[in-house]
């Protein structure tokens, strides 16, 4: 009894592992496992740095991890980065150097990690510092001649470093550098702070607090300096028909020095020598001498220090008197089928111009024309906006009337050669004959 009761609880046994069995093999042959290379990066976290501590080269750390994973198909047709979390764990670690493993958590519990690229990173712990330091402003350039540039203000005098014991053990100052770029007035900027060693060299792996700085920096003129203005006097006329549109000149202020009445009489500008305009049409850019007052001379700037002569670059512009002027002219007609015939209406159009004014008074019939486009158009009455064409110098105002109307009809038939000679000839011979009988006594 007992041993047929064994036989059958084999028995079934035996089928429930075989059908495990098949029911494994169905399954992955329709979801079969694959193992590969996932191809996004996973971001790597740092979790629990240590208190009192501080990585000393964070940027040695990689920022992400490679995995090979195995997984059934349906699961790698649901990867995303999202499913990942990879960190290392720097709990109770002491400064020094110390290689951490790389975790990796999946959301997906079908997924299994086979590899990781690094498995291990390699962090070196020191011990967190803060120091004090002064504030010092470097100027990087110098005042213009003839100013100063004073001692520099700034909005708070000493800087907190922070960092590795090791860095922060080599920064003596922060530094503000600034730039004055020839600058009359006084100077007011934020300008970014930098750790620094004794030799003036940037300390990095560093934090500065703050990081930027309100620097503000005098600027006074010296004695015997005076800043003025310079003027350009003109001589002669420009040709009949033109006009001076503008006068520019560079530098438009200079720095002089000289004795304190001499420049207290300086009427607050300089002149030049006066630039010749007979009969110009045209642009003039010279480069003039100044002409000062006994006493009194223009500090040099660097180009004049180069070699280059001394002097104010001078451009007049020339431009041409403008004017208006209306002309009448006949309209043209374009683009009519050669059956067809058209009348406009009016014939003629006033055209009001402007422009230069040597050009208006110079123009000429042909000079401009009055165009009505008839392309496309059929039999009957239209209403066309002409088309005025004139020289490029010249703009036209108006067209009065804008709109002319346009008839177009059917051309009419014209007589052939032979219809009309026939009769011409018949006559001429009868004439001929009648001369002859008339002739006979």
């Amino acid at each position: 009894m007992l041993e047929k009761l064994w036989q059958g609880l084999s028995t079934v046994v035996l089928s429930l592992i075989l059908a495990t069995l098949v029911w494994f093999v169905a399954v992955r042959e329709e979801n079969p496992p694959v193992e590969a290379d996932y191809g996004p990066a996973i971001p790597l976290e740092i979790e629990n740095v240590p208190s009192g501590t501080v990585i000393f080269d964070s940027d040695s750390i990689p920022s992400s991890v490679s995995l090979h994973l195995r997984a059934p198909q349906s699961s790698w047709d649901q990867l995303s980065p999202s499913k990942f979390r990879v960190w290392i764990d720097l709990t109770d670690l002491t400064p020094g150097l110390h290689d951490v493993p790389v975790q990796v958590e999946v959301s997906d519990q079908a997924i299994t990690v086979e590899s990781k690229s690094p498995s291990t990173v390699n962090v070196r712990l020191e011990a967190l510092a803060e120091f004090q330091v002064p504030i010092n402003v470097n100027v990087m350039d110098s005042a213009p001649v003839g100013y100063i540039a004073r001692s520099a203000v700034t909005s708070a005098v000493t800087a907190t470093i922070t960092g590795p014991a090791t860095s922060v053990g080599q920064v003596t100052q922060a530094v503000a550098d600034i730039y004055l770029r020839n600058s009359k007035d006084t100077v007011k900027r934020s300008v970014d702070l930098s750790a620094q060693d004794a030799n003036g060299d940037v300390v990095n792996r560093v934090t500065v607090d703050p990081g930027k700085i309100e620097v503000t920096i005098p600027i006074d003129q010296r004695f015997g300096y005076r800043d003025v203005s310079v003027r350009v006097p003109v001589a002669g006329e420009v040709a009949p028909g033109y006009w001076i549109s503008n006068i520019t000149v560079e530098p438009s202020t200079v720095t002089v020095v000289g004795g304190p009445s001499a420049l207290q009489q300086l009427p607050g500008y300089i002149e030049t020598f006066p630039v010749d305009l007979t009969d110009a049409t045209s642009d003039i850019t010279e480069r003039v001498a100044y002409e000062l007052p006994p006493g009194v001379s223009v500090v040099q700037s660097d180009s004049a220090a180069t070699g280059e002569s001394s002097g104010a670059q001078v451009q007049i512009q020339i431009a041409t008197v403008e004017g208006g002027q209306t002309v009448q002219r006949t309209i043209t007609l374009q683009g009519l089928d050669q059956n067809k015939t058209a009348i406009a209406r009016p014939q003629r159009v006033d055209v009001i111009l402007s422009g230069p004014l040597p050009r208006l008074q110079s123009l000429t019939l042909q000079d401009v024309k009055v165009i009505a486009d008839l392309f496309g158009l059929g039999i009957g009455v239209h209403k066309v906006s002409p088309t005025v064409v004139v020289p490029e110098t010249l703009r036209v105002e108006s067209v009065l009337p804008d709109i002319i109307e346009i008839e177009i009809s059917m051309a009419a038939p014209t007589p052939t050669a032979t219809a009309t000679l026939a009769p011409t000839a018949t006559v001429t011979a009868t004439q001929t004959v009648t001369a002859t009988v008339t002739s006979v006594p």
